[in-house]
């Protein structure tokens, strides 16, 4: 749904934890770059290599080997990852309200002027293209 393989199964929040920090090393990335991520938030080690094992088996990493260490990557893009979550929320929090979930993140969420600015000019581009696209006639 939304671009992410039915294979693969919800991550707990941990799990989430986990696969944020694969995406922040550079790819493939070996247990103790991930690990090094996650130290300062007091994850040990052997919680780190616990956790990876359960991302592989749910489908969010494959693991490999370079040298002598194992490695991992991620199955998709933290993007993709992204815009399925924010969706997910959209659907059951505003029952798919796209304008509704605008309205109450920009009224409640403190967003800055510089913020709302460039959201409205991503929102711009995104009009201009529908616009574009309405316009083209494949037959003409």
């Amino acid at each position: 749904m939304y671009g992410i393989p039915d294979r693969l199964r919800p991550l707990s929040a941990a799990e989430e934890q986990v696969l944020l920090a694969v995406w922040s090393c550079k790819q493939p990335a070996s247990r103790r770059d991930i690990g090094e991520k996650l130290a300062a938030k007091g994850w040990r080690p052997a919680t780190v290599l616990n956790f990876l094992y359960r991302l592989e088996d749910k489908g969010w990493v494959k693991s490999g080997k370079e040298q002598n260490r194992n490695t991992y990557t991620p199955t998709l893009t933290k993007r993709a990852y992204g815009v399925w979550t924010m969706r997910q929320r959209l659907d059951t929090v505003f029952g798919g309200d796209l304008a509704e979930a605008v309205r109450a993140l920009v009224s409640e969420s403190g967003c800055s002027q510089s913020q709302l600015e460039q959201a409205m000019a991503v929102l711009e581009e995104k009009h201009a293209e529908a616009e574009e696209y309405d316009l083209y006639d494949p037959y003409g």
